[in-house]
């Protein structure tokens, strides 16, 4: 436990040095709020059902914020490291593969815990952001989403040991997901066609989802994207489980 706890302090400290990924995960969701609600404001709009832009708004951030840290910290430092063999210098200081990986997690699964606080404060104390269902129901779907996030961008550092290949693919990932599923720019307000095309991405059934319970939506309205994420969730886990290699 003490080589863990040392280990995960190193890490932490190497994330908060990385300047954009700290930009990210704290600020750039929190200057999305600011700037939609700047310009919207959170009146009722009856394009949100009669919730405002930011009520609406405020969990597709919280899933943006969780593809920050899934599908471009998690994969970008794990193909790094192996490229450069500091995943194999790890194992040979005694270190379990198992606390290794775990380390990675840990860390990134704090920083969009952190990240996420940062916005629910800014949310409530600026607009006074409604969240309708209490946070006991809440709060397992945004930690399914966080699994089912970091288990693609894991898989992704699976599959590519090339970390300059590892980051395309988890830009060419990340892109599409964070801007057409929702998670910035509200699905709503979206032409038809690229609706159509929202629902293939797993961030819309991340967003989809969250905002079902948020909004305290009848559970049949997001039960099936809970079972979407958590089948992606499984699948990726055990491919990465499969092909996943130290050096």
């Amino acid at each position: 436990m003490k080589r863990f706890s040392s280990l995960y302090g190193f890490e932490l400290r190497l994330f908060m040095r990385n300047i954009i990924n700290v930009f990210f995960v704290l600020f750039f969701p929190a200057g999305m709020l600011l700037l939609f609600g700047g310009i919207y404001g959170n009146d009722p709009s009856p394009v949100f059902g009669g919730y405002g832009t930011i009520d609406v708004s405020t969990p597709s951030f919280i899933c943006m914020i969780t593809g920050v840290t899934g599908l471009m910290s998690l994969p970008m430092t794990l193909c790094t490291y192996r490229e450069n063999k500091v995943l194999k210098r790890l194992k040979a200081t005694g270190l379990h593969p198992a606390e290794i990986i775990g380390v990675h997690f840990a860390v990134n699964f704090f920083m969009t815990l952190l990240g996420i606080a940062v916005l629910m404060v800014l949310a409530k104390t600026v607009y006074d952001v409604q969240m309708l269902s209490p946070l006991r129901f809440i709060v397992p779907v945004i930690l399914l989403i966080i699994v089912c996030i970091f288990s693609i961008g894991t898989l992704i550092a699976s599959l590519f040991n090339n970390a300059k290949t590892a980051i395309g693919v988890a830009n060419l990932v990340y892109f599409p997901m964070i801007f057409l599923s929702g998670a910035t720019i509200p699905i709503e307000i979206m032409p038809e066609t690229m609706q159509k095309i929202a629902k293939v991405l797993p961030m819309t059934h991340a967003v989809v989802a969250l905002k079902g319970v948020w909004l305290d939506k009848p559970f049949d309205d997001y039960s099936l994207h809970l079972w979407i994420l958590s089948a992606i969730a499984l699948l990726c886990i055990g491919l990465s489980v499969k092909f996943f290699r130290w050096e």
